[in-house]
């Protein structure tokens, strides 16, 4: 049947143009797995992974107080579901897990806590917590801050039942790293991971695909230059460019937001370095698969996906399920975003980076190992 008027159109022909293009999304695979991955792989993780309301965060509790009245305060403090008291021995041990990143809040309960409150005292109970975040410690302070005033009502004596309702103890709250509460102080550091995995990543593996396809890679391999040579010499101009947008967005971090740059400048550029190579590897190997720079493209957006959802970047790595911070744990943004917060916010030392850099070097070790693997394999 064929309709006239403007211009002709052919049901026929435009049967088999359809037929012909089912046929080719049919041939191509990876498409076809992309168009059903990538919208269920959205549901469920901003469905079950993505939480802005952190629960049972992990607190360390330094108790120097037998009396029972500090019991009741740790037993109102976990009823909120927002603290998951853990306790230490020392300060040091404190210390330790705070900087790790184990523990969000630390608590400290004094010595003599109950007798002065019987005694018509008011203690002082300090609550320290990392407010880098100040979403995931924002609801939890609140809630301690209301439930203060009520917990220990029910086991007051007598005497002091005409202080129900009045704050028996001092609550002092110390955001520790930042105190104002500034929201940039969190999403900066994400924004300058996320910025240099989508960039490098994707335009590494693009170039190197549509070389593939234009037929630019094969007129290299005639050439005397070994595969190696033609890998470093591809990834060299992506280095520099990742280098000039990393210290471009650190110089306007700085300047214009007024980010501070308490630790080392020589271990944010290792960092950096480390991170820059690991995008580029990630690059490599998405193009070794990719056929052309429609899977390239299709296949570093299901990367992007879980990178930035499942980092910490987007809701608090610490309200996700156990599943969703098992994946994340084996994403480098994960782990980029800890480093950068630790030495721009924190001013922390090697030693004390070191749980969350050793990770990030063994993921790049082997990303690097299996991306020059498969590329040089598609070389020869």
């Amino acid at each position: 049947m064929v309709i006239k008027g403007m211009f002709n159109f052919s049901f026929m022909r435009w049967l088999g143009v359809v037929i012909k293009e089912m046929h080719e999304l049919r041939r191509d695979k990876v498409s076809v797995a992309m168009v059903f991955l990538t919208p269920l792989f959205q549901l469920v993780i901003l469905g079950y992974a993505v939480n802005m309301d952190a629960r049972n965060i992990p607190t360390a509790l330094l108790n120097y107080d037998s009396g029972h009245l500090s019991q009741v305060f740790v037993a109102a403090a976990q009823n909120t579901d927002y603290f998951s008291m853990r306790p230490v021995a020392s300060e040091a041990e404190a210390r330790e897990l705070f900087v790790k990143g184990d523990v969000i809040f630390t608590v400290t309960i004094p010595a003599g806590f109950t007798r002065k409150i019987l005694r018509g005292e008011k203690p002082q109970l300090l609550v320290e917590g990392d407010a880098i975040d100040p979403m995931t410690i924002g609801n939890a302070l609140s809630a301690i801050a209301q439930s203060s005033k009520t917990m220990l009502n029910g086991d007051l004596p007598p005497a002091l039942k005409g202080a129900a309702g009045k704050d028996v103890f001092d609550l002092i709250i110390h955001r520790k790293f930042n105190p104002e509460g500034i929201t940039q102080y969190n999403t900066i550091p994400g924004i300058i991971g996320s910025i240099l995995s989508t960039t490098l990543i994707l335009m590494t593996a693009l170039a190197i695909t549509r070389e593939r396809e234009n037929g630019a890679m094969e007129n290299l391999l005639i050439s005397p230059v070994t595969g190696f040579e033609v890998i470093v010499g591809k990834i060299t101009p992506f280095v520099l460019i990742g280098l000039f947008q990393s210290l471009l967005i650190l110089f306007c971090s700085v300047v214009m937001f007024g980010i501070p740059l308490a630790g080392s400048v020589f271990l944010l550029l290792t960092i950096l370095i480390i991170y820059i190579f690991l995008c580029l590897s990630i690059g490599i190997s998405i193009s070794s698969v990719a056929q052309n720079q429609l899977q390239a493209l299709q296949m570093s957006s299901f990367y992007f996906i879980p990178s930035v959802m499942l980092s910490g970047f987007i809701s608090p790595f610490i309200s996700m399920p156990a599943w969703a911070q098992i994946i994340g744990s084996c994403l480098p943004l994960t782990y980029f975003i800890r480093l950068i917060k630790g030495v721009m916010l924190k001013g922390y030392t090697l030693a004390e980076l070191l749980p969350d850099l050793l990770p990030m070097c063994a993921i790049a070790v082997v990303v690097i190992f299996i991306g020059l693997k498969t590329y040089r394999k598609t070389l020869d």
